[in-house]
């Protein structure tokens, strides 16, 4: 799921602080590399844009170091998720299509 999400790279281009080895991003825990994967998954499906989850990111680091977060990188990707829901809370759902 992830080497598709990053295939041709192109989504890391953004992002030269990840920590890699060779080309791939490296993770403290899954489901870090899950919510890195789901970010890149829904911008690639036009969910929203690179500004719009820069932006989002940005304000979620924010109020977390307004409220006391050290910021010492082990809540980055909490940050991830917590900015990825408030983008993805006012999509109305997706109807399921009939089975074929």
């Amino acid at each position: 799921m992830m080497r598709d999400a990053l295939s041709g790279q192109a989504g890391l281009a953004g992002l030269p602080g990840l920590p890699r080895e060779g080309d791939t991003p490296v993770f403290n825990d899954p489901w870090e590399a899950r919510a890195f994967a789901m970010v890149l998954a829904l911008h690639a499906r036009g969910v929203f844009t690179w500004p719009q989850w820069a932006a989002a990111l940005s304000r979620q680091i924010a109020l977390a170091q307004a409220a006391g977060d050290a910021d010492l990188g082990d809540t980055y990707y909490r940050h991830w998720v917590l900015a990825l829901e408030s983008l993805v809370e006012h999509i109305p759902p997706l109807k399921a299509s009939p089975p074929p």
